[in-house]
């Protein structure tokens, strides 16, 4: 019985080992074929691929973009870990972050944002607000037996909408015709950790966002019931679980780190305002980090990390080459592809492996037999 957790321990390092080895492995892969398209594409082609592999690192300002993005990608992730993690397909994320970030926008231009208030305030207020978007599709699928796929998107559209359609309106703006509100005052932007870079309380944000996540599905009753749901929900069921509670309680969770999500985009540095399509996208792009980090809470972070240096190493590419930024589009979705089949690199072990073929070995041997 003493050898119990050794075994156990042994058995997680092999696992970690293999899911590294397939995650570098599919990275090379992929970049060996970013290689070859920005070869047959480019007139520089060895300029373009050192813009994307060296420039992000290259001053301040951009390490400032690169972990700015690792934040925001961190918290996006989560949220989508989290209903992958029980099994649903929710795609409202997106949504979540324009409800979220119009929310703390409220909180932000009202007397309470120039207090001290103004950033506590605007991100309770983004979370709560992202959390009823969230359980919203939950409890659509869970009483009317909607699907989550297509409720969450159309929720998406909506939040979009709104949001575009409030800041052409109502939200105070510095002129007419602007697509933008006011500046928010400063005591409503997270201050910046490193001065003149987007580097700000985002960040800490997301890493405590990692460690609440984790703790609730790894040591907590809730997160156990969440993963036995995910695995399979009719024998928890017959086990006494609530599966539909656990369901919806997962998608409104997650809701809420969309709703944080949308608050770290208003009231960062980057912007410290709202604006119209702010997001840009990149909520949805959680999907690919929480895809190739196994809905794991303590990968999602380190293919953040990797994933944001990427994005901005093909956004600089796109700005100082003739190569576009979707060649890291390409990148992304093989690595995608080959991380979530069973893809692994033991055929280059057997391809390289000393010895004759079976085949051969067996003419052989029967050769020597027949002397």
């Amino acid at each position: 019985m003493s050898n119990v957790p050794a075994i156990d321990r042994a058995s997680r390092w092999k696992t970690i080992r293999s899911e590294v080895g397939r995650a570098v492995g599919a990275l090379v892969i992929a970049l060996f074929v970013a290689f070859v398209v920005v070869l047959l594409t480019s007139k520089a082609p060895f300029e373009a691929l050192n813009v994307l592999l060296t420039q992000p690192i290259s001053k301040p300002r951009t390490i400032g973009l690169w972990i700015d993005d690792v934040a925001k990608l961190t918290v996006t992730g989560l949220a989508f870990s989290l209903v992958f993690q029980a099994r649903q397909f929710a795609m409202g994320v997106q949504g979540q972050v324009y409800i979220g970030a119009l929310a703390a926008s409220y909180v932000a231009l009202s007397p309470l944002g120039a207090s001290w208030a103004g950033i506590p305030l605007g991100i309770t207020a983004a979370m709560l607000a992202g959390a009823v978007y969230g359980f919203l599709p939950g409890i659509a699928k869970a009483k009317l037996g909607a699907n989550e796929i297509v409720s969450s998107l159309m929720l998406n559209y909506i939040a979009i909408e709104l949001c575009n359609y409030l800041v052409r309106t109502s939200l105070p703006k510095p002129q007419p015709g602007v697509l933008t509100t006011d500046n928010f005052p400063a005591s409503a932007v997270f201050p910046p950790l490193i001065p003149n870079t987007r580097i700000d309380l985002g960040i800490i944000l997301a890493l405590i966002a990692v460690l609440v996540v984790w703790f609730a599905l790894y040591r907590t009753s809730w997160g156990l019931k969440l993963r036995l749901v995910g695995h399979n929900s009719r024998f928890a069921e017959y086990s006494g679980i609530k599966a539909t509670f656990i369901m919806v309680s997962a998608m409104t969770a997650a809701g809420a780190l969309g709703g944080l999500l949308g608050s770290m985009f208003v009231q960062g540095q980057t912007y410290g305002k709202l604006t119209v399509l702010f997001e840009g996208g990149l909520a949805f792009e959680g999907i690919l980090v929480a895809i190739v980090a196994r809905s794991r809470p303590l990968a999602v972070p380190i293919v953040a990390l990797f994933y944001a240096y990427l994005r901005q190493g093909a956004q600089l590419m796109n700005i100082r080459t003739d190569v576009p930024a979707e060649v890291i589009g390409i990148v992304t979705a093989i690595i995608i592809l080959l991380v979530s089949s069973s893809f692994s690199l033991n055929f280059i072990t057997r391809l390289f492996k000393r010895g004759p073929a079976p085949a051969v070995a067996a003419v052989t041997a029967a050769g020597g037999t027949a002397k």
